[in-house]
């Protein structure tokens, strides 16, 4: 089944190419400036002598020396802040899709506690009569451990984390020695949390995955009523096709096929959200 591309998602998926792109420039651009800062060895000048015309290098005024050395260890401190930047981004687009579903009359089943990020996966695909995708899951609760005590405790490794990694099955942890070159276990060193590059490709990645299986439980759980409304909302909002037009309509029809197309929407049912939302008033839809 293809994908419903709705605002929200578009919008989730625009934001993570544009978060994506920002580490990558940043990983290559750390491993660009080493490089470049080769043609330096044995310069005794500092960078702000050599560089004078690159913004901000008085900042950095090391010699290049050591300057290369703190850029061929970049990718921990990247990963420190990469981690944290996209598992708040999907984290952001998954309450955006709890919120849609109570919009749309679903009963939130959270067990009676505030929905954070340890338990929003579990609510959203509970609420939607989903079937939790358990491998997927335990990688991101993984990410999520490692993300806390990056943040929360100076990288020092916490039990939730070791109890995360103890608890990885066969398949994610196959999954995940695929995308980052180790075991689970490989990113805990001397009781502290050692981050790869690897780490930031594999956060993406996850991420990108449990995005595609929130999409499929919406696509699954919303009638088809709730998805020609929210179709026909979108098409208005971008639209600038003149209601009650034979264009407008053939637009509405063409902006289906190009964004909703795995709802299967007829349009007796796009005509009826029209005509419910006050956008076709005409007696025929032609």
């Amino acid at each position: 089944m293809g994908e419903l591309l709705y605002p929200e998602y578009r919008n989730y998926l625009e934001t993570r190419v544009t978060v994506n792109n920002a580490m990558m420039a940043l990983l290559a651009g750390s491993r660009l400036a080493g490089h470049t800062l080769q043609l330096t060895e044995g310069s005794q000048r500092t960078l702000g002598e050599l560089f004078p015309a690159v913004e901000h290098i008085k900042r950095f005024n090391l010699r290049s020396d050591a300057a290369r050395s703190l850029l061929h260890d970049a990718d921990h401190h990247l990963a420190s802040v990469a981690l944290p930047y996209a598992l708040a981004t999907h984290e952001d687009f998954v309450i955006s899709s709890i919120d849609l579903l109570r919009n749309e009359g679903f009963a939130i089943r959270r067990a009676g506690k505030p929905i954070k990020a340890w338990n929003m996966h579990d609510v959203l695909f509970n609420s939607s009569g989903y079937a939790i995708p358990g491998d997927l899951m335990e990688s991101f609760h993984l990410l999520r451990e490692m993300r806390n005590c990056t943040i929360h405790v100076g990288g020092k490794v916490q039990p939730d984390l070791t109890t995360r990694i103890v608890a990885m099955g066969s398949n994610s942890t196959a999954e995940w020695q695929r995308l980052n070159g180790q075991l689970p276990g490989a990113a805990v060193q001397a009781g502290q949390v050692t981050l790869l590059a690897e780490h930031i490709f594999t956060a993406f990645a996850i991420t990108k995955s449990l995005g595609r299986e929130i999409n499929a439980a919406l696509t699954s759980a919303l009638p088809n009523s709730s998805w020609a409304r929210i179709t026909v909302e979108d098409y208005q909002a971008v639209t600038s096709k003149v209601k009650n037009s034979s264009g407008w309509r053939r637009s509405l029809v063409g902006y289906t096929r190009q964004y909703y197309e795995s709802a299967k929407l007829t349009e007796a049912e796009l005509e009826k959200a029209a005509r419910d939302l006050g956008y076709w008033t005409l007696a025929t839809w032609k």
